[in-house]
């Protein structure tokens, strides 16, 4: 049975999304934990070749490495030329590309900054080398990702179909980019993994705006996870303010509803008050409520995976780390997108300190790292019924 007692602001404010939870709660499976690495700093993502190397990143060393199924590592850089790291943004995210049988190229997500240049975030493709030693850069995806002091950084990133790349981002806390058509602040955007451009179905694809072609959903404070379903549908995770971090089922043009602007002479530019909700729906058009909310206060949701067969009951649930809840989340949806039941896994409950990459492997394992400064780890969750 689930202690609702520790759930009691969540459930408060999330009401509507309850409506049609079984009385039956769904068996849990047990989870056993192994650490896979440790001795890291600040590992923020991890990704999978298909030999099952795994590609990981720490994000304010600015370093890839590569671990081979046979537990040794390689180093494949360490800050390369430009890249930039600050507060909350450096080397972010990492995903493989989906042709990388044939190309071998991975990409990732990482602050960026030239000589007397603004920073900016961007969104790079490499090539790794036969022997998997180093890496070259192959070209520049986006570029002009906003960015200020670090803050608000996002950048998650996930494959779709085809050879379609999810980019999520960060507001870069300035109030009007989540809402700015002309901005890839506060988005989802979705591009060709190959060459950067806009995908061709994008709602905005007829714009003069090669930023805006880009745009497939808007209204985002900032994106820390991004996992596409079985049924092809793309999530978002993204931290809340004091309040609200949200879970989002991603449509189309979607405006979730996200608009930290001045509202009166008084108030800061950047507008993060009780009066900017995370889904304002006194904007303009129709704004699309969260999937899942962590209620009153923020946990600090990170990274998501969707989990699978060996989960029993929860197969096709999403696992969502927590920075600040030093936790684990599992959140069972139907069908349509409603939620039905959540779970916080004891074996993962401030055992590990904070979690921040949820990523699943090709054995079926949820992989997560860590993210408490020192001695991080990348931890292997395997789940048996």
């Amino acid at each position: 049975m689930m202690r609702w007692s520790r759930f009691v602001p969540a459930v408060i404010l999330c009401l509507p999304l309850l409506a049609g939870v079984p009385a039956q709660a769904a068996a849990k499976p047990d989870l056993a934990v192994t650490v896979v690495a440790d001795g890291l700093r600040l590992p923020w993502d991890l990704a999978f070749l298909p030999d099952r190397s795994m590609l990981y990143t720490e994000r304010d060393t600015k370093t890839l490495t590569l671990r081979r199924p046979d537990g040794t590592s390689r180093r494949i850089f360490t800050a390369p030329r430009h890249m930039w790291s600050s507060g909350e943004t450096g080397l972010m995210s990492v995903e493989v590309a989906a042709d990388f049988a044939t190309s071998r190229a991975f990409i990732t997500c990482h602050g960026y900054r030239n000589a007397g240049g603004r920073p900016q975030v961007r969104v790079v493709r490499w090539r790794l080398d036969n022997a998997s030693t180093s890496a070259t850069y192959v070209r520049t995806l986006v570029a002009g990702l906003p960015s200020s002091t670090g803050r608000h950084g996002g950048c998650a990133l996930a494959k779709g179909s085809r050879n379609q790349l999810y980019i999520g981002t960060g507001d870069a806390a300035t109030g009007p980019n989540p809402q700015s058509l002309r901005s890839g602040g506060g988005k989802v955007l979705r591009v060709d993994a190959t060459s950067g451009k806009a995908v061709s179905t994008n709602p905005y694809a007829r714009s003069s705006n090669p930023m805006t072609r880009r745009i497939f959903t808007l209204g985002h404070r900032n994106v820390q996870g991004l996992a596409r379903r079985a049924d092809g549908t793309m999530w978002s995770v993204e931290q809340g303010s004091y309040r609200d971090d949200e879970v989002n089922r991603l449509v189309k043009k979607g405006n979730y509803g996200w608009n930290p602007v001045r509202r009166s002479a008084g108030d800061p530019a950047y507008n993060e008050g009780a009066d900017s909700p995370m889904t304002d729906h006194s904007l303009r058009g129709a704004q699309r409520s969260a999937a899942w909310r962590s209620g009153n206060p923020t946990i600090a949701t990170s990274g998501a995976a969707f989990v699978g067969s060996s989960w029993g009951d929860w197969n096709g649930a999403l696992a969502v780390a927590t920075l600040k809840g030093e936790s684990l989340r599992v959140l069972r949806f139907s069908s349509a997108g409603s939620l039905r039941e959540t779970w916080k896994p004891s074996v993962l409950d401030g055992r590990y300190g904070r979690l921040r990459g949820a990523v699943r492997g090709p054995d079926g394992a949820l992989y997560l790292t860590t993210s408490n400064g020192t001695n991080d780890k990348i931890l292997r969750v395997t789940a048996r019924r």
